[in-house]
């Protein structure tokens, strides 16, 4: 059998990391990025392809980030749960239970 131990400050620090790294991508212009491809490359078949690319691009960091968001609510509310667990363990211990 396993045994693990839930910090609750690791896992804040975990769930804040995962946010930190969901703004970064929600705030990066990969268009921008792509557009400068498409300059560099007048006329080759590859700028006729860098609007549909730069479409794909922001729709999966939108996805991804999304994903990303939704780990960092599970993980916060996983920490949550863990708090509410130790407290009720706690008083159970201590004061023999809830009054």
């Amino acid at each position: 059998m396993s045994e693990f131990a839930l910090v609750s400050g690791d896992m804040q620090a975990a769930s804040a990391a995962v946010d930190d790294a969901a703004g970064e991508a929600r705030g990066a212009d990969g268009s921008a990025a792509l557009a400068s491809v498409a300059a560099a490359l007048p006329g080759s078949t590859t700028s006729e392809v860098v609007p549909e690319l730069a479409d794909a691009w922001e729709s999966g960091v939108r996805t991804w980030v999304q994903h990303v968001q939704r780990v960092a609510d599970e993980i916060e509310r996983l920490r949550q749960d863990a708090g509410t667990t130790d407290y009720s363990a706690a008083e159970l211990i201590l004061n023999g239970g809830p009054r």
